[in-house]
């Protein structure tokens, strides 16, 4: 049988290494669930708190990219180039008393994009039927305040275009969506 092993992620990591981490863990979930891994999964916490809570997404209604530096920062050998999805619209801040070095021979690129990259396929796009129900990956109404600021810089609302005139982008009573300065919320 394959065994499991403790995965640390931390906030502070990248999001590509949160995802390679998470993807592991559920490998290790499925090897359980079809009978070729023990797993014993008392909590599954990262950095402190439930997963989805590092996630780059508000309540899978509003889906973000950082566009901001809130920590120093270095672009290095043996990477070389950093890019920062951004828009037209929105500002790249680095706060003061950060820094942003780039080495010789390296890149910061800022690269203006109205389209939301970071799903690894389509059908985490939409709801599809699942055993019991259907998929709840992404949401068209704001249930809880959300608030894209800081270095949350560019949001999207994620509908497929076929449900454009059919779905409302519904706000419920009481809940409260800021957009900060120089932030940008795509619908």
């Amino acid at each position: 049988m394959a065994s499991t092993n403790l995965k640390y992620v931390d906030p502070s990591n990248t999001i590509e290494f949160q995802r390679v981490a998470i993807n592991e863990i559920a490998a290790d979930i499925h090897a359980a669930y079809v009978g070729t891994a023990d797993l014993n999964v008392a909590r599954l916490q990262v950095g402190g708190a439930d997963v989805g809570a590092i996630s780059d997404q508000l309540d899978k209604i509003v889906f973000f990219y950082y566009g901001g530096f809130s920590t120093n920062r270095t672009i290095s050998s043996p990477n070389k180039f950093g890019e920062v999805y951004t828009h037209v619209d929105a500002t790249v801040d680095i706060e003061d008393g950060v820094t942003v070095t780039v080495d010789s021979n390296c890149v910061l690129a800022l690269t203006d994009t109205t389209e939301y990259f970071f799903f690894s396929n389509p059908t985490e796009q939409t709801n599809l039927p699942k055993l019991t129900n259907f998929a709840d990956n992404v949401r068209t109404t704001f249930t809880q305040n959300v608030s894209l600021v800081g270095d949350k810089k560019v949001g999207y609302i994620i509908l497929p275009s076929a449900y454009e005139n059919d779905v409302p982008i519904d706000i419920e009573n009481g809940v409260e969506v800021i957009i900060g300065d120089q932030a940008v919320l795509i619908v």
